[in-house]
């Protein structure tokens, strides 16, 4: 009796162990099939792909820094142009400002003007100059009073510097004896007087002048 319940107890072990390993075998099936599912539904490996988008990352960098740094240097050129031209600009500011401080000066005409005058009277400064060095011819005796007479008939009471031309009008400059300053030179046209001369016309190298008592006298222009 004893034997036989030993023999069922075994066989209930044998099987109880028959079906713990029956299940634990199912459940690791269960786990294997799941694992190839998840495996059959992974993703592809990304690491080439990856590598490959670096790669072009780099080459697009290698190629975009010169770019960047020729824009740089322009940057920096236009910056430094744009710093130089502010400058400029300020000191034409200035400059503008001391000339609009400055008070006008002689016109061009006035200056001209000058020019000439000052060339006649170095003219006539030289011609009396050379006029004091040549010794005077003695003149014939004659009486005293017509000499003087005759001097202050025929000799002009001016002496002429030569000719200025202010546009199509010409003009004979006279300076009366014995002055020197330019402030005195005269410009005459025909019909102005000068000491009681009146300039009747400029002709080539001439000036015709009338002196009352005495006509006509025609003058050598220098």
């Amino acid at each position: 009796m004893k034997v036989h319940h030993f023999q069922a107890l075994v066989i209930g072990a044998l099987c109880l162990g028959a079906a713990v390993l029956a299940a634990e075998s199912y459940n690791q099936h269960q786990q294997l099939a799941e694992l190839q599912t998840a495996a059959r539904n992974a993703p592809a490996d990304p690491g080439p792909s990856l590598r490959r988008d670096i790669g072009e990352l780099r080459t697009t960098l290698s190629t975009l820094s010169p770019q960047v740094a020729a824009l740089e240097d322009a940057q920096h050129q236009h910056t430094t142009a744009q710093a130089t031209l502010g400058q400029q600009l300020d000191e034409l500011a200035a400059s503008v400002r001391v000339l609009q401080a400055v008070p006008p000066g002689p016109s061009s005409a006035d200056l001209t003007a000058l020019a000439q005058r000052m060339g006649a009277a170095e003219v006539i400064l030289e011609k009396l100059s050379t006029a004091a060095k040549v010794p005077t011819a003695a003149a014939p005796p004659a009486s005293p009073f017509r000499n003087q007479s005759n001097a202050k008939a025929l000799r002009p009471p001016f002496t002429l510097l030569g000719i200025e031309t202010r546009g199509t009008v010409r003009f004979v400059a006279a300076q009366p004896a014995g002055a020197h300053a330019l402030s005195t030179v005269h410009l005459l046209q025909p019909g102005d007087s000068l000491n009681g001369w009146q300039l009747r016309a400029i002709r080539e190298g001439q000036a015709v002048f009338h002196v009352p008592g005495h006509g006509d006298r025609s003058l050598p222009i220098p």
